[in-house]
């Protein structure tokens, strides 16, 4: 291994006041939400470098998509809550009462999606997902790794805090040191420019000084540490880093209809639903693992109930499922990309050892935005905001060769050479989510080689 490189102190250049940051559902209550719902972020007090790319409008959307109650994605246990409404007697006005003339839920969720307002409801929502691609999706990180941009770090710092909502706004405390760490990473990789090979002669991990893109026409921005930094930055952010806490914290307030719209659009959702449809973000890796039908499940029931003031209890119950769902599902995902790099890292093939960080970069980035996401003290979350706790994601971190304070001192490269520990750490991977989530041996059969749906 090459001697890591000394990070010099560049400071990020984010327009977040202290407590300015609305990302995670504090510890305390937040004020209701808005009737819309939608995603709140505060206004960044710098002066902001707008993104060329303009965020995509979102038409409101009348198609339904049909989900069918027997639909099971996995075997998998999730800490769910019963969702049936408890029996009672029919009032004059159709809803049930209880012996003791209490309102009772009467609501049954209906088979289909139905978000006429979609757009209207979650604009705030999906005006962040446009932000995180002009950052890490399709815009700066990744046209300077295909070359035809520059990415310095004032660049960087400008897109996460362009217009309003700003990606800023969002970012967890916990995880606004490891964007820090990663836009220092990236701007060294971008300078170094297209490396040929990471990998020396004798077939050890060589990255020289700050790595570079590689990969040929893939274009993989990794940093001496083996880590392709683009994809902490894009999975940490979709997940707990910011938009996950940001739906918990929508939690919090007022949940109405407008609500479930806003948590569909977060977690990534098309206005339909519809898995066979345009889906991003976590919804498209909860589609991977099998896990979308079962969300999609848990938002109509949350709708549906949340409509009804008798149906509080239910609703809530619906959202923690739904949670949990997307938690275990990005858990789950890491684990099958940790699994998928075993034989590319060992193979031969220059490109099959990019791959495979590649893919370890991915499952890093979707589990690491979760350390630090608070648990609420309001909300059908208050019971817990995430299974996983700060200790568990530290410990796979670890156990995957990452430096938490320093990306460059991280030793993923050390998977690509002959006679790697990569296979040992997987299976360690694996049982640290075991014990964490309370799954059974059987279940990683299903995480490995997954049913999409």
């Amino acid at each position: 291994m090459s001697t890591h490189h000394v990070h010099k102190s560049l400071p990020i250049l984010l327009a977040l006041a202290a407590g300015a940051c609305t990302t995670t559902a504090e510890t305390s209550t937040s004020s209701s939400s808005s009737s819309s719902g939608a995603a709140s972020a505060g206004a960044s007090s710098t002066t902001n470098v707008s993104s060329s790319r303009p965020a995509s409008s979102t038409s409101a959307a009348t198609s339904t998509i049909t989900v069918s109650s027997s639909t099971t994605a996995s075997s998998m246990t999730t800490a769910s809550s019963d969702t049936t409404a408890s029996s009672g007697t029919t009032g004059s006005s159709g809803d049930m009462t209880s012996s003791s003339g209490t309102a009772v839920c009467a609501v049954t969720p209906p088979s289909t999606w139905a978000a006429p307002d979609f757009a209207a409801n979650a604009a705030n929502a999906l005006a962040l997902r446009a932000r995180l691609e002009a950052l890490a999706g399709t815009g700066i990180m990744r046209t300077a790794e295909q070359g035809t941009s520059t990415a310095l770090l004032s660049e960087l710092n400008a897109v996460l805090n362009a217009e309003t909502p700003s990606l800023a706004s969002v970012v967890t405390p916990a995880f606004l040191p490891v964007i820090t760490d990663s836009f220092e990473e990236f701007a060294e990789v971008a300078a170094a420019g297209p490396v040929a090979s990471l990998i020396d002669g004798g077939g050890q991990w060589a990255p020289g000084a700050a790595g570079g893109i590689t990969g040929g026409t893939g274009a993989r921005g990794i940093n001496e540490g083996g880590i392709e930094v683009r994809q902490i930055v894009h999975k940490g952010l979709f997940t707990g880093g910011a938009f996950y806490s940001e739906a918990v914290r929508l939690t919090t307030g007022t949940i109405n209809e407008a609500t479930i719209d806003s948590i569909a659009a977060l977690w990534g959702g098309n206005p339909t639903l519809d898995p066979a449809g345009s889906k991003v973000h976590s919804a498209n890796y909860s589609f991977g693992m099998g896990y979308h039908a079962r969300i999609v499940t848990s938002l109509i029931a949350a709708k549906a109930y949340a409509a009804d003031g008798a149906c509080n209890a239910e609703r809530d119950a619906a959202i923690v499922t739904l949670f949990r769902d997307w938690e275990l599902s990005m858990f789950a995902r890491a684990l099958f990309y940790a699994n998928g790099a075993i034989v590319k890292a060992q193979s031969a093939v220059y490109l099959d050892k990019v791959a495979a960080l590649h893919e370890l970069a991915e499952g890093l980035g979707l589990v690491w935005g979760y350390h630090g996401v608070t648990t609420p003290n309001a909300g059908p979350l208050s019971g817990g905001a995430r299974v996983s706790t700060d200790a568990v994601i530290e410990s796979l971190l670890t156990t995957l060769k990452v430096n938490r304070t320093d990306l460059g001192a991280s030793n993923l490269g050390d998977y690509v050479e002959a006679g790697s520990t990569i296979q040992a750490d997987s299976a360690a991977a694996e049982e640290i989510v075991r014990a964490a989530f309370g799954l059974q041996s059987g279940d990683f059969a299903a995480i490995r080689t997954p049913t999409p749906g």
